[in-house]
């Protein structure tokens, strides 16, 4: 049996937790589909229990290919996996939409669960996995290599993204956050000879919240070099460039 990844240092008074991901495939799946909770890791309980499946065929709901997959989603699979994935991407006709909310929940089941049934759909032939809150794109091949047993890993469930600002100084932030109840993170004013350790920075921090901890505005955060970080509200219109949805924290130097 597979038990659902802990959060060893929960801490109550988090958000709603969600997680979404959309296999297409060029071909009708099996229905029911095979899923095993040994084979594919479906955890035991925990927050996995919520989880949802639905298809979605183009042929029936073409707008909607185009206005949630098409539309959002062309280009990053494009960027990501290269301009064939994004071709079989283009002509899929069918989509499996797996979805799931908890509140606050005090594990990760959900995770699990959520690539638990993405595994299964690729092994009966999805083609590509999109990470609609971690906008990252996956082959579907290798979503059906994962390891049911694997451990929890961070960065297959967040992505970095850095874009440099007209000072010529680097914007980064966090996508995915929002799976564990947490806020995304974002940096300001980054030089690029430290790009690495703001990386490496954000990196952490995510595995601390995914863990359960919980960063309010006012709340401190210590650099590897010792500098001190303040968290406060993340405002959109202070950087066009920080493409986050819902709340995000600024971790900027104290004063």
């Amino acid at each position: 049996m597979t038990e659902p990844w802990p959060r060893p240092n929960y801490t109550f008074g988090g958000q709603t937790a969600s997680i979404a991901l959309i296999a297409l495939s060029p071909v009708r799946l099996p229905d029911p589909l095979p899923i095993s909770r040994t084979k594919h890791g479906m955890p035991v309980g925990g927050s996995g229990t919520g989880i949802s499946l639905a298809v979605r065929d183009r042929s029936d709901d073409l707008d909607w290919f185009v206005n949630h997959v098409l539309g959002p989603f062309a280009e990053l699979i494009s960027s990501d996996l290269g301009a064939s994935a994004a071709a079989t991407a283009l002509s899929s006709e069918h989509a499996y939409v797996i979805e799931c909310e908890v509140e606050d929940p005090d594990d990760l089941g959900h995770v699990q669960a959520a690539w638990a049934l993405a595994k299964c759909v690729c092994e009966e032939g999805a083609a590509i996995v999109i990470d609609v809150y971690a906008a990252r794109a996956h082959l579907g091949s290798d979503v059906a290599e994962l390891v049911p047993t694997r451990n929890f890993d961070v960065m297959h469930e967040v992505t970095l993204f850095f874009d440099e600002q007209p000072d010529g100084k680097l914007a980064a932030w966090t996508l995915g956050l929002r799976k564990f109840g947490r806020p995304d993170l974002v940096l300001l004013g980054v030089p690029a000879e430290t790009a690495t350790d703001a990386a490496l920075l954000l990196r952490d921090v995510a595995a601390t919240m995914a863990a359960g901890e919980r960063i309010e505005p006012n709340d401190t955060v210590e650099t590897p070099d010792g500098r001190t970080l303040v968290a406060t509200r993340f405002a959109p219109e202070t950087s066009a460039l920080v493409a986050v949805e819902g709340d995000a924290l600024l971790l900027r130097a104290a004063d």
